[in-house]
């Protein structure tokens, strides 16, 4: 201390603060890993949100602003006479949102607000962008804003209503109401419609994933009795007649996970009345729905190994046809089921590609424009002799239910429909995406209802084919559990087919290792399912959404 220089309590408190090493090893650790996902560490009382902290999940927030960004062909959806000069990024996430806004608007400053640091270091970004940037923590359903009244021109709110409960929505708008100047603006942009969706797929698809090899009903034995295979289980049969799907176990223990934290799982049908009673003027833009993305065509077929094999000199079969075998260093192998999907390869370098030529079509519709290339194959829709329908009636859907006085004039700009038109129709495949991946980083939570369910409510796995015993261990009700996550992600990659969408932005698709004759035989034996299970898609399955937007803007006026 400087002589002669008092020290006030408050001061010397701070200091205490920051030097104690007692406090510090005290603090509140932000994350804590289950089953190594990274989680926030509050109990979901006091911060129900579900979702887990890992680098993929958070990098599904990008996706929404680049869609926000086609959509509205800027970062906000408010209309502004001029720029703000002070905003609020509440459950700002990364704070990529702040990071474009700032460069868009060179003369703001920005507060993100999270429950936990995960965001951007300022000290990677540009000083004149970094310097206009603030990152903030707190709990903002336990504890007022920090901020002052009046403070921010404008206060943007993405995708945090999966953390929201149904009865703090009040209290979170009145407090942007405080925050909020007159004058000013507040945008809420979340999923609509079946907010928060549990993206599902048809048993017709996923049966034919997972369809046994076909085989006689009965077998002659030796003796000459012929002995019939027992017929499929009754139980199954009623099982796939209750539910319409396969994954419906988890989406039952994700839509519970919910309804016990007291989530909407419908938060736009509310957030109008609640916007309305805060904000003096609310435009309300009509909910935005993307259905199931089209059926890519199948891939090709790799190529078989062929077995050639030396023959003795003295061999009486020796003529000029003999050949030394081949020896294939086998790549990296590549699944049907992965979501790069592969291309066909001749096997040896001095044959042109060839196909069986066997009376059955369910080979690779592809086509071949020249000779030696791989990425000379190209798919062609027109060989995929199915007759079903191969994509959704449109690629979006906007709801036109909505009165005059529900629809204010200025959100007649919200959507550009012609940014919409201009969206491709595999772009569908992105929210599809993003949808499945937020349900699987929900799977703790999800974990945690079924941990429940097993000890405390069990005849409500009757239903679901759960036939776990009362003293099956919890990890081997885990191991289970992740089996049932494991084939939903599998599933779910099929169906978006990625390959399909890079192979449409010109990447070169990557050759198969050979196959020995049994492995292409069961995947020939796949191919067919799938193009026979396709036979059975309906119009009505294609155009269910997968995702639905809407964004909602209140303004101080």
């Amino acid at each position: 201390m400087v002589p002669g220089q008092s020290s006030s309590p408050t001061a010397s408190h701070s200091l205490a603060t920051h030097q104690s090493p007692t406090k510090r090893q005290t603090r509140r650790r932000d994350f804590q890993y289950k089953y190594g996902r990274k989680h926030h560490a509050y109990d979901y009382e006091k911060a129900p949100y579900p979702l887990s902290y890992d680098r993929h999940v958070l990098e599904l927030e990008s996706l929404d602003n680049c869609l926000a960004r086609h959509l509205r062909g800027s970062v906000s959806f408010a209309d502004f006479k001029e720029h703000p000069t002070t905003v609020l990024d509440l459950g700002c996430g990364t704070g990529t949102w702040i990071i474009d806004a700032a460069k868009e608007w060179p003369e703001c400053h920005f507060i993100g607000f999270d429950l936990v640091n995960i965001q951007i270091p300022l000290k990677i970004l540009e000083p004149s962008t970094s310097s206009r940037i603030e990152w903030k923590h707190g709990n903002f359903l336990t504890t007022k804003l920090p901020f002052d009244d009046d403070e921010f021109d404008h206060v943007h709110v993405q995708s945090i209503a999966t953390g929201v409960p149904e009865n703090k929505w009040g209290t979170l708008l009145d407090e942007i109401s405080r925050v909020l100047r007159p004058g000013g603006s507040v945008e809420v942009i979340e999923d609509a419609y079946l907010d928060i969706v549990f993206p599902t797929l048809p048993r017709w698809f996923t049966s034919a994933l997972r369809a046994p090899p076909v085989r006689n009903q009965s077998v002659r034995s030796p003796d000459g009795t012929l002995r019939e295979y027992p017929p499929p289980s009754s139980i199954s049969k009623e099982l796939s007649n209750k539910h319409p799907h396969d994954h419906a176990l988890l989406e039952s223990l994700y839509k519970s996970l919910f309804e016990h934290r007291f989530i909407n799982m419908k938060p736009s049908s509310m957030l109008p009345s609640y916007f309305t009673t805060y904000f003096r003027q609310v435009a309300q833009g009509p909910p935005l729905s993307f259905p199931m993305p089209p059926l890519a065509p199948l891939p090709p077929l790799p190529p078989q190994i062929i077995t050639s094999y030396i023959i003795e000199p003295t061999s009486e079969f020796l003529d000029s046809r003999a050949s030394i075998s081949n020896t294939f260093n086998r790549p990296v192998s590549l699944s049907f089921s992965s979501s790069i999907s592969t291309v066909a390869s001749s096997v040896t370098t001095n044959q042109k590609p060839s196909y069986s030529s066997r009376p059955r079509t369910a080979s690779a519709p592809l086509s071949y424009n020249g000779e030696g290339s791989l990425s000379s194959f190209e798919f062609s829709n027109e060989s995929l002799n199915v007759d079903h329908p191969v994509s959704p009636s449109k690629g979006f859907v906007l709801d036109t239910t909505l009165t005059e006085r529900e629809i204010i004039s200025p959100s007649r700009s919200l959507f550009q429909i012609e940014q919409l038109k201009n969206l491709s129709e595999r772009s569908i495949a992105m929210h599809l995406y993003r949808n499945y991946q937020a349900v699987l980083a929900c799977q703790e939570a999800m974990w945690e209802e079924l941990k429940d369910r097993i000890r405390n409510r069990g005849e409500e796995l009757l239903p679901f084919g759960w036939d776990d015993d009362e003293e099956l261990e919890e990890l081997q009700s885990r191991k289970k559990f992740e089996r049932l996550l494991e084939r939903y992600r599998s599933d779910m990659q099929i169906r978006i087919s990625l390959w399909c969408s890079l192979s449409d932005l010109g990447w070169p698709l990557p050759a198969r290792e050979p196959l020995s004759k049994a492995e292409l035989i069961e995947e020939e034996r796949m191919r067919e399912n799938m193009i026979e299970a396709r036979k059975q898609a309906t119009q009505e399955e294609f155009d269910i959404p997968c995702r639905t937007v809407r964004v909602i803007v209140g303004y101080n006026f």
